[in-house]
Formats: structure tokens, sequence, C-alpha cells
């Protein structure tokens, strides 16, 4: 191959992991095509002075043109943002500094860019020991990038932090994301036609700790609806989340005037109070958040839709379950189950009850 390629390493608290990373790297690109590194810093540890004497030691020797960058604390998206205007080829790969993303990689990623003749060219990650937590959060987050950003439902790891790229698709693009899903905000923005992906094991950290934690999970769902506030997503799930907080208050009145007055076993007015919350919520998605996507037969939307809910009810009680297991107090546990299930039934009907 005779592209040469960009390698933006953006690193927080990983010093210990770039000697091995630039070794790779040389072995695996030193008779595939030319390369530079430029490594965009954001830790609060030795790594900075580590960092130094490692590129003073092995640049020249291992090709490396190292830009050590002052970036913002945990923005590491906006790191690369920074070091894109350092680089200095027109392929650009994008991959972090723990080694769960193997440098042995990049020459295939690099191989179907070119021959392929594809913008993107995305490390899919398959993943061995995420916890339950991180497994549930990665699983919403991902539904949801496939219904706030557009050409994503195609993609099974558009939260991957391990790409190549043609930096063209950039051109005239204002890039505004949060915390590391990068990726995404390209996805959205980026002028592309072409994403193909590439299957890796996403190994354990053999250094530092963990990037993911909540807060990080917090930022990038904020990132995600602005993105949805950019495709206009954001009004219709708006609408849909007022129509659901709507049938809490028809189920629990329901629940009330049914007990109290009609004298009815409280259980059997749930199961009432329930389906009519049911019934409501369909009404007026139908007639308001849904109203111009409403094609073939009013009672069969309606049956897709009870079904849905039937399922998210399954979802939230499966996830108020497991986490109450790993100690989570049982109130915040029903809470993520809720917003989890929340999102399962506004997934289905867009993909399935009110089809696009």
């Amino acid at each position: 191959m005779d592209s040469p390629v960009s390698i933006i390493i953006p690193t927080k608290n990983e010093g210990g992991n770039l000697e091995e990373i630039f070794l790779r790297i040389k072995k695996a690109l030193e008779n595939f095509c030319d390369y530079e590194i430029i490594l965009a810093d954001s830790s609060n540890d030795e790594t900075r002075k580590f960092m130094e004497e490692v590129i003073k030691e092995f640049g020249k020797e291992h090709k490396i043109k190292a830009m050590v960058l002052d970036c913002n604390g945990d923005d590491l998206s906006n790191a690369i943002i920074q070091s894109l205007n350092y680089g200095t080829y027109d392929i650009v790969a994008i991959m972090d500094g723990d080694l769960q993303h193997p440098p042995e990689m990049l020459p295939e990623m690099l191989k179907i860019l070119e021959k392929q003749n594809a913008d993107i060219v995305i490390g899919s990650r398959i993943t061995k020991n995420f916890s339950i937590v991180r497994t549930i959060v990665s699983g919403v987050y991902r539904s949801l990038v496939y219904l706030f950003v557009k050409n994503s439902t195609k993609i099974r790891d558009p939260g991957s932090g391990f790409f190549v790229f043609r930096k063209k698709i950039l051109e005239n693009v204002s890039l505004k994301p949060l915390g590391f899903k990068i990726l995404v905000e390209i996805l959205d923005k980026a002028h592309y036609e072409k994403v193909i992906e590439k299957r890796f094991i996403f190994e354990d950290r053999k250094s530092g700790t963990s990037k993911f934690n909540l807060n990080q999970s917090y930022i990038s769902f904020i990132h995600l609806f602005h993105i949805a506030k950019h495709n206009k997503e954001y009004d219709r799930f708006l609408k849909f989340s007022i129509v659901g907080a709507s049938g809490i208050i028809i189920n629990m009145g329901c629940l009330y005037i049914l007990t109290e007055f009609f004298k009815i076993f409280y259980l059997f007015s749930s199961a009432i109070a329930i389906e009519l919350s049911i019934i409501s919520n369909f009404i007026l998605n139908d007639i308001w958040t849904f109203k111009n996507e409403r094609n073939g037969n009013f009672f069969v939307r309606m049956g897709k839709f009870n079904l849905s809910r039937i399922f998210a009810s399954v979802i939230n009680v499966f996830i108020l379950f497991m986490l109450t297991i790993i100690g989570i107090n049982y109130l915040l546990a029903n809470l993520i189950g809720i917003f989890v299930a929340t999102l399962f039934t506004y997934v289905t009907s867009v993909l399935w009850v009110w089809k696009r």
C-alpha cells in the first residue's frame, strides 16, 4: 500500500502502554506504508513525563512524529479534533492508548479502505468481559444511535473508538463531540458513502484504568441528544416521553378509581389500568407523535404496540432483578429499568409499530 496514514492516539494515564504501542505499530506497518503517530494527552499522572522520555528514545527509530497536545480533562473526542490539524496525511486512523485496539489490525483495515473504496472502516468490537451495567449501558446507547444518527442502523458498533477514514469526508464539517464517542459525530455529519466493519476481540486493558464510568456514560448520552436535536429526532422522542408520562397518570388514576370506588381487587384493577394506559398511549402517539408515519390497519398497529409494551415490562423486571443482585438500590434499579423499557418501546415504535 502506498498511501501513508496519520495515527491519532488520545491518551489519559496510559504511559505504561506507549512503548509497546510504538513497537507493535512499527512491526505492523514498517513494510506496509509510511505513518506518523500523534499523541493527544490529557493525563493527570506521570504519563506526560514518561511520554516525552519514550518519544525521545524511540521517536526517530520507529518513524514516530508525536505531538503532545494540551487537552481538557476527559474530552478525548476534542483531543482528536485538535490532532487532526496536525496530521500530514489524507488517511487517518483513530485508536485508543490502552492496547485494547490491536495495532496488528491496521494493515487489514487500510487495505479494505483502499481496495473496497470505502470512506470509513470501523473496528467492530467483540466483547468478552463487560460488566452487566456496561452491557446494559452499551446496548441502550447503541439503540439510541440507531434512532438518532442517519445511516447507522446497519453498523454493528457505531460507538467504536477504533476506525480509519479519509480526511476529505470532514471537509467543511463542524464537529462538536463530547466525551469519547467521536465516531458517532462523524457518522452523523461527515460526507461519506461507504462504511465497512472489521470485527476484532476487544481485549482487557493491560495497564491504567478503564475510561468507562457512569459520568462518561452520562456525557455520551448528552452528546447523543445534541445529535438528536441536530437531526430533529429529539422533538419526536420528547413527544413520546410526554405521552408516556400521561400514561403514568392514567394508570395511577384508573387504579385508584377502580379499587376505591368500584371495589375491584387491586391486582385486577392494576391489570385494567395498565391496559387502559397502553391504549391511551397508543392513541396519543398515533394522532400526535407518529401522525406522519401511520400506515396499515389501526388495530394492527395497536396490537403491535401492546406486544412491545409487554416485552418492555419483562425487560424492566429483568433489569430490576439483575441490578439488585449486584447491590444496586431497588429504586434506582427500577428507574434504570423504566428508562431502558421506555427506550425499547420507542425503538419498536419507530422500527415496527409505525415503521418508517
